[in-house]
Order: structure tokens, then sequence, then C-alpha cells
């Protein structure tokens, strides 16, 4: 029995849980259904492996460079907080699963909530869900993370393990959510990437579908994000790189001076202190290229390849993967969402500390690029520079105040560091959360059909293209 468990855990873990393996399988698999030479199949795989490995190269160069100046930040202000992160709420659900001996029960909620998204694709004609959720670190995530706050809120005070029940609806609740959002914001992201033929799979799906919506609202004001044409000298933020390192350098190289060299360790005999901010702002630019570049190499393979999969397997599904692979359709719309997400949390954080709210909270670089980025992206589609501006602004006050407000609960949960912290997380399972621990579990059990309500009514928007074409708007 426990080879058994051992074996159906290391599937989860290492294949399901493996973005870069699990893309290239359904690329391989996609190319053979399409009845492709298994030397094209296994050169497809290689290349959307080793594409994504690009993509995450990119993103964990972001991570690196910028989130030690983020804590830093916070560090010298003195302040002792949560930190809005979704590895931070990750570690918390983990730990604090652990120590009730149920960690092996997220791989449960994880293949129940994969099958579940099979289920409803190959159910279409009644589901109206054509999406399927592969963004297999994010799936083993968001089960960690759900499991640990229902249980806390349920059956917490017990301290036993996790019951069965709150298992099986954990995974049909998460199943559900990966299905509804990523199915709700096809047609925005067809239009955001220039019919690459996916849509996002991640942590702020219903967030990007308001950020596209919002931006319509200033349509035609602000002027473009990615074909701003600069006149005189000024033409030198004409080109995307060098715009975003310049603006990244004022930007950034302001919060730097102000925390002083001492704040950050780097080699004074290589380095004056200006150089080195140069050096680290301008990695910024560095890594959205190196994340353009593995965009190029896989999305492609991926577009082609999954036609055998929606032909054959699944007719009419669509791949939902990570929200980093927008981010070379729109770079200049990224920045923006960075720098007014910053503005828009640190506005929120002086509020709670102005209050004296009993729970502080430290920014997540993550939520603050990730999240405000996508958004970013997909309300200046719309709305130009100001949707890039005003969007993820009022994003990063929701990031906050809503991770406050559901850390009020979760904050005696043993080994608790942090909460998710993106947007979907801020609003939908942070107020899921908050009513389970009022009305119980009859919340989780009524939002799965509540949610499958939504793909009904995209459905009566456009019948007749709706599984036919991802249809521009």
């Amino acid at each position: 029995m426990q080879f058994i468990l051992d074996l159906f855990l290391g599937f989860i873990n290492k294949f399901l849980g493996q973005a870069p393996l699990l893309l290239g399988t359904v690329v391989f698999i996609g190319y053979l259904l399409l009845k492709r030479k298994w030397y094209q199949a296994l050169g497809g795989f290689i290349k959307t492996y080793v594409g994504f490995k690009i993509l995450q190269v990119g993103t964990t160069g972001l991570i690196n460079v910028f989130k030690p100046i983020i804590l830093a930040l916070t560090n010298k202000f003195g302040i002792t907080a949560l930190v809005i992160d979704p590895y931070y709420g990750q570690t918390s659900a983990t730990e604090m699963l652990d120590t009730v001996n149920s960690l092996q029960y997220v791989g449960y909620v994880m293949i129940i909530a994969f099958v579940l998204n099979i289920a409803y694709v190959a159910l279409r004609k009644y589901t109206k869900i054509r999406t399927l959720f592969i963004t297999g670190h994010i799936m083993y995530q968001q089960s960690a993370v759900l499991l640990w706050a229902l249980y806390w809120v349920l059956e917490g005070a017990l301290g036993v393990a996790v019951s069965w029940p709150l298992i099986i609806v954990s995974g049909l609740l998460i199943g559900t959510y990966w299905a509804v959002a990523s199915n709700l914001i096809i047609e925005a992201t067809n239009e955001v990437t220039d019919g690459a033929g996916f849509t996002v799979g991640h942590q702020q799906m219903f967030g990007a579908w308001i950020a596209y919506n919002i931006g319509k609202l200033f349509k035609g004001k602000g002027g473009e994000v990615e074909n701003a044409k600069f006149p005189g000298w000024l033409s030198i933020l004409n080109d995307n790189i060098v715009s975003n390192v310049l603006i990244m350098t004022v930007f950034i190289g302001t919060i730097m001076v102000i925390l002083g060299p001492s704040t950050f360790t780097y080699d004074t005999s290589k380095y004056f202190f200006s150089t080195y901010i140069f050096e680290q702002t301008a990695y910024f630019a560095v890594y959205i290229a190196i994340i353009q570049m593995g965009v190029r190499m896989f999305v492609s393979e991926l577009t082609e390849s999954f036609q055998g999969i929606s032909g054959k397997l699944l007719p009419g599904s669509v791949p939902a993967v990570d929200c980093a692979v927008t981010f070379g359709f729109a770079p200049n719309a990224v920045m923006f969402g960075f720098i007014f997400g910053f503005f828009g949390q640190m506005v929120a954080i002086a509020t709670l500390i102005i209050l004296k709210s009993p729970i502080l909270i430290i920014a997540g670089f993550i939520a603050l690029f990730f999240d405000n980025g996508t958004m970013a992206i997909f309300a200046s589609k719309k709305g130009g520079r100001l949707g890039a501006m005003i969007v993820p602004f009022f994003a990063g006050i929701i990031q906050v105040f809503g991770s406050a407000w559901v850390l009020t609960v979760l904050v005696d949960s043993p080994a608790v560091i942090g909460w998710m912290g993106m947007f979907d997380w801020a609003t939908l399972w942070a107020g899921t959360t908050l009513l389970t621990k009022v009305l119980g579990i009859a919340v989780p059990i009524l939002l799965i059909p509540l949610m499958m309500i939504i793909p009904q009514l995209q459905y009566r928007r456009h019948k007749a293209t709706y599984f036919t074409t991802m249809r521009d708007e």
C-alpha cells in the first residue's frame, strides 16, 4: 500500500507538478495525434521543455534581483509582518499540513481537481468549458493553500488530520476554479496575444478579466503603451529595452539610494554603488528579453501540437498556461504594472500602519510583478497607458487589504509566514475562507455550482463561434 501511495505522490510531484515536463509531454502527445513522425514529436517536446526552462530562468532571475530590494526596504524601516507572496503562502500551507500529518493529501486534492477539469472539457457540450489548466507548479501551490485555509477555519482547532470530505470538496472546488476562470479569459487572452492560441492559467484569472473590462472604460485615453512614440531626445524611449532600463533605474535606483550601500552585499573592488545600481536595474531588461526568447520557442509548438489534443482527445480544448507567457506581447505594460502596483501596495501598507492594524503586510515581489504586470497587459489592451496605471494601482491596494483580512483568521495557524497575495487570492479565496469560517462547509460546496453558471453565460453571448474559434472582440 505504501509503495502505491509513494508512486502516486511521485507522479503528482515529479510529473504533474513540473510544468516544463507536463507541457512538453502535452506537445509530444499532440504531435503524435496529428500523425507527425516520432522524431518530430520528440523535437517538439525538447523545444517546449527548453523554451519553458528559458522562461523560468527569466522569471527566476527577476525574482532573485528584485525580491531582496523589496525585503530590504521593509527591513530598513523595521516592519515585522506577514509576506504576501505565493511561495510564502505555499510554505505556510505545507508546514501546517505537515504538523497534522496531512501533507500527502495535497496530492489527492490536485489529482481530483485535474481529473475534474478534464471531465468538464470532455462534457463541454453541457459544461461549456473549453480550457485545460496545465500550469503544474501553480496547480500544486493552489491545492495546498486552499486545503490549508479551509482546514484551519473548519477543522484546525480539532488538531486532527484533514477529513476526507474536506479533501474531496477542496479538489472539486479548485478544479472548478481552474476550468471556469481560465475559460472566462479565453477571448481576452486571444486578443492580448494576437491569437496565440492559449489562455492564462495562473493566480489572477478573474483579476485579468476584470482588468480587461475596466480597461475598456479608458479606451482612447492616455495613448498606447507599446506603440508610444516620443519626439526629439525622448525618442530614446521608443526602444523597449532602453526604456525599461532607464525607467527601472530611476524607480528602483531611487529606492536603492534611500536604502543606502550598506544594505547591499556587493564587491566594492569592482563596483561603485552607482554602477552596482545600474547593473541590478538593467537585469530587468535582460530577464524580460530571456522571457521573450523562451516564449517564442515553445508557444508556437504548444499552439500547433495542441490541435491534436483538441481535435482527437478533447475537441475544442484550449491550454491554460503560466501568465508570464503574455509578457513578451506587452513588455512596457509589465513595467507599468509593477511600478503602479508597488505604489498601490505601499499606500495600503501605510494605511494599515496608521490604523495600527493587528496584521501588517510585507510586499511580495511575485504579486507586485507577475500579478500586476499581467493585469496591466490586459488593462492596457483596451485602456492604453491610463488603464495600465490605474488598474494595477488599485489592484495593489486590494492585494494588501484582502490578504490582511483573510490572515486575521489564519494568523494563529502553525508556522504561518504569509498568504498568496495574488489578486484572485486576495478577493475570491480570501472571501471564501472568511465566509467558510462563519457559515461552514456549505460555502465552498455552493461555490462550485455558482461558478459553473459563468461559462453558461459566456456561451449565451456568442453561441455560433463559442466552440470553433478563439473569437476576436
